[in-house]
């Protein structure tokens, strides 16, 4: 994987977030593997997981389907290409939909846990191969929205 020079204007968007979750890197982790917990955060704001599928092992793929509120289908594929549990996951992110209505859009989407201390993980998304600064900022929003949920998912475990 090549490393984007911030200041090449030709280079793909690259896009990275940072959030600290209140959960162990495992338990992190699962939530990105776990077909079960996928269906339960993985898409933002009032959208809706409809379909969440999962082979977590290298070469196996995924496919999560999204519903917005009107009635749009939102579907994300891939393959996993790296995993290491409670430490990194790396995916192809395939997404195809109203918001790209020209075809399939693939990224490539490597997510690190990180110990934090204390039963907290930061966690690390970066997604490269966006095709504008306009898709790296409107992924920039749904990647805070659904890890808004997330965190809220995990909490609630805690309780």
């Amino acid at each position: 994987m090549s490393v984007h020079d911030p200041q090449d204007r030709t280079a793909p968007p690259t896009l990275t977030v940072v959030r600290t979750i209140g959960a162990p890197p495992d338990r992190v982790f699962e939530a990105w593997t776990d077909p079960a917990l996928l269906r339960r955060w993985l898409a933002p704001g009032r959208l809706e997981v409809v379909e969440a599928a999962a082979d977590p092992r290298v070469g196996g793929a995924y496919r999560v389907v999204v519903v917005d509120p009107m009635g749009n289908r939102h579907t994300t594929t891939g393959e996993y290409r790296e995993l290491v549990p409670g430490e990194r996951l790396v995916k192809t992110w395939v997404y195809e939909g109203p918001s790209h209505p020209a075809g399939r859009y693939p990224t490539l989407l490597t997510v690190d846990f990180r110990d934090a201390g204390a039963g907290t993980t930061e966690l690390t998304i970066r997604q490269d191969r966006l095709l504008t600064e306009m898709d790296r900022e409107g992924n920039r929003d749904g990647w805070r929205l659904c890890l808004d949920k997330l965190e809220a998912l995990l909490a609630a475990d805690r309780e």
